[in-house]
């Protein structure tokens, strides 16, 4: 649709428009910033607009490394709107785009606007908490999170939003210890065994009940997917036990349909390597673990990889 709108072909942008917009519904329930940002956009009525199409547009790919190019047509808009909803859309998609971009400072400003309007919305308590993350401000973040969560301290959302927190500090015994609390409530759900297994390989505190958490993530899930069975083949490759991680690193590739290992399959074939001594090996499974594009999250495939790459640099050296 964008390459259209760049072409001049607004009309048959305006169709490809029109035709995912009855794909794609807004959602949000009782939390209004919730939801997809597409419906929030028009595409101006009968006659076409490019601009108000391109904004639609930049709504489809906010979590592309594509949405850079857009941002100061976007950023432009949201400064000159009157309207307090199209603002907040426009706020929304401008949040996202800087968390694409990790820009801290300007996605600081625009969702502390947001939630200002909505001091109870998960997503916007979200975007500041990230922009936080971003500058390293955990204080601030703190602030944010714990009077929500003294006031609601069963709701697992906000739960989870600790547990984002505790990642983006790199405190993974809070964020383990914060994942617990959601188990013993009841609250725990595949990924949430999954994700508190996984964050164990971040500090080196593997032991029998990360394995039994990632074994745990493997029964909930109605069919055990990619996420599961890597999550628990690297937990195996970390405790040595080398059959069961390849076993269990090939059951999650053919999940996946992969013929060949993708980035996260070669981490795990770079940690069973690594157990077998054969460091080599190793660093060249490590290194064809591709960065992503755009940011990279805390709890990355990619961040163990550059971290196993320097300890085998470091002792190769």
């Amino acid at each position: 649709m964008l390459y259209l709108l760049s072409a001049h072909r607004e009309r048959e942008a305006q169709s490809l428009l029109d035709w995912t917009r009855e794909r794609v519904h807004k959602g949000g329930g009782d939390d209004p910033p919730s939801g997809s940002i597409f419906p929030r956009f028009g595409s101006g009525g009968d006659k076409p607009d490019p601009a108000a199409m391109q904004l639609a547009g930049a709504s489809l790919v906010a979590s592309n490394s594509r949405i850079k190019e857009l941002l100061p047509s976007i950023r432009d808009a949201w400064e000159k709107a009157s309207n307090e909803d199209t603002r907040t859309s426009l706020g929304l998609l401008l949040a996202n785009a800087y968390a694409q971009t990790e820009n801290g400072p300007e996605l600081k400003t625009v969702a502390a606007e947001i939630l200002k309007k909505y001091p109870d919305s998960y997503v916007a308590l979200g975007l500041a908490g990230t922009a936080d993350g971003m500058l390293k401000d955990w204080k601030h973040w703190s602030d944010l999170l714990e009077p929500q969560i003294t006031k609601h301290p069963d709701d697992e959302v906000l739960l989870r939003l600790k547990v984002e927190f505790a990642e983006a500090k790199g405190d993974f015994v809070l964020g383990r210890a914060t994942e617990q609390v959601l188990i013993d409530k009841g609250k725990g759900t595949a990924n949430d065994y999954n994700n508190l297994a996984w964050m164990a390989l971040f500090d080196g505190k593997v032991d029998a009940d990360t394995a039994k958490s990632a074994q745990q993530a493997t029964m909930l899930s109605m069919n055990s997917t990619f996420a599961e069975l890597h999550t628990l083949a690297c937990i195996y490759a970390a405790q040595g036990k080398n059959s069961e991680a390849r076993d269990a690193l090939l059951k999650a590739m053919a999940t996946a349909n992969l013929s060949e290992p993708n980035s996260e399959a070669w981490y795990g074939f770079g940690s069973i390597y690594e157990q077998y001594g054969v460091n080599d090996a190793a660093v060249e499974a490590y290194k064809k673990v591709e960065k992503p594009e755009g940011r990279i999250g805390p709890t990355s495939t990619y961040v163990l990889a550059q971290t196993r790459l320097k300890a085998l640099t470091a002792t190769a050296n």
